[in-house]
C-alpha cells in the first residue's frame, strides 16, 4: 500500500488523455474514440476537467501530505455522485473517454483515502513557489488543449464514418413502427422515408440539418423526412418530422455507428442510398437520389 500514492500522477495523466481524445476535434483528427451520445460541440466541460486533473497531478507531486482523511472521504463522494450526474445526463448513451476520466478520478481518491499521508517538512519549496505551480499548471494545461482544439479544427478533415456494421445501400431495412412527436406513425410500405439519426450534441449533425430542412420544405418529393434523435434539441424546426429515440432501440435496429447517418428508404423498403457523415455536395447528391426514386 505503500506505493499507492505515486500511481495518482499516472492516473491523473491517463485521465487528461481521454479528456484530450474527447474534445470535440481531437476524435476527428485521429479517428479514435468517436463518440456517438456527447460528442459536445462546445469543449468547455472538457477544459474544466483537464484542468481540475491537471490540478490533482500537481498536487500530488508538491503536496504530498494532501489529503486529510476527512478530505478524502469527501473527495471518494464527489467522485461518485460526479459521476452518476453525469453518466445519467447522457443516458441512455455512454462514451468511452467519460467512463476512463470518471474512473481514474474515483480511483485516485480512494488511493488517498486508504493511503496514508507522506509528511511534508522535507520539501524545499516555499509555500508560495507551490501556490503558483498549483495555479500555473491548469492554466496551461486549459491553454493547451484550447490551443490543439483550434488547431485541429482548422487542419482536420470531416469523419468518415464507418458503414461496414450497418445498413447498406442494396439491403433491406429492418421492420419498424414509430411515432413523430406530434403523434403520426411511421412505417416501411406506404411512402418513401428519409430517416436521418443525429445526435442533439453533434457538431456535423447541425452542418447537416439545414440542408434537410431546405429539402423537406420544397413538398415536392415523394418522400416523408424523418428526424431521429436520442433527446429533442431546445429549439426544433418542424421542417421535417421528429422522432425521440431515448432508448436507441430504432439506431440499434439500423445499426447506426455514428452521428449523422442518413438512410433513403423506397416504398419497397429497399434502402436507395446510406449518407454517413457530411461530404461535399450533399445537397445536390441527395436531390439526385430523392428526383430518382426507384420502383419495385
Amino acid at each position: 500500500m505503500k506505493k499507492l500514492r505515486s500511481w495518482v500522477p499516472l492516473l491523473g495523466f491517463v485521465a487528461l488523455l481521454a479528456l484530450f481524445l474527447h474534445l470535440p476535434e481531437s476524435p476527428n483528427f485521429f479517428g479514435l474514440f468517436k463518440c456517438q451520445t456527447c460528442s459536445f460541440s462546445s469543449p468547455y466541460f472538457t477544459l474544466i476537467g483537464a484542468g481540475y486533473f491537471a490540478l490533482l497531478i500537481v498536487i500530488a507531486f508538491i503536496y504530498p501530505a494532501f489529503p486529510t482523511p476527512l478530505v478524502a472521504r469527501a473527495g471518494v463522494l464527489w467522485a461518485i455522485l460526479l459521476a452518476l450526474t453525469l453518466t445519467y445526463l447522457n443516458l441512455p448513451g455512454w462514451c468511452v473517454a467519460c467512463l476512463i476520466g470518471h474512473a481514474c478520478h474515483l480511483v485516485i481518491w480512494t488511493i488517498w483515502l486508504f493511503e496514508p499521508s507522506i509528511s511534508n517538512k522535507y520539501s524545499s519549496s516555499s509555500p508560495r513557489e507551490k501556490l503558483c505551480l498549483a495555479l500555473f499548471a491548469p492554466v496551461s494545461v486549459v491553454a493547451l488543449f484550447s490551443c490543439l482544439n483550434l488547431t485541429f479544427m482548422a487542419y482536420s478533415h470531416k469523419p468518415s464514418l464507418s458503414l461496414a456494421d450497418g445498413k447498406q445501400s442494396g439491403d433491406l431495412a429492418p421492420p419498424f413502427i414509430a411515432k413523430t412527436i406530434k403523434g403520426q406513425m411511421i412505417s416501411i410500405g406506404n411512402e418513401g422515408l428519409v430517416i436521418n439519426f443525429v445526435s442533439p450534441d453533434c457538431l456535423y449533425c447541425h452542418e447537416q440539418q439545414p440542408v434537410l430542412n431546405l429539402l423537406a420544405k420544397q413538398g415536392k418529393l415523394p418522400y416523408r423526412f424523418i428526424t431521429v434523435t436520442t433527446k429533442l434539441p431546445a429549439k426544433v424546426d418542424n421542417s421535417t418530422e421528429w422522432v425521440e429515440d431515448p432508448e436507441g432501440k430504432l439506431r440499434e435496429l439500423f445499426k447506426v455507428t455514428g452521428y449523422p447517418t442518413l438512410f433513403v428508404l423506397e416504398k419497397s423498403g429497399k434502402i436507395s442510398q446510406v449518407i454517413a457523415g457530411v461530404p461535399e455536395k450533399l445537397k445536390e447528391n441527395l436531390l439526385t437520389t430523392l428526383s430518382n426514386p426507384q420502383r419495385h
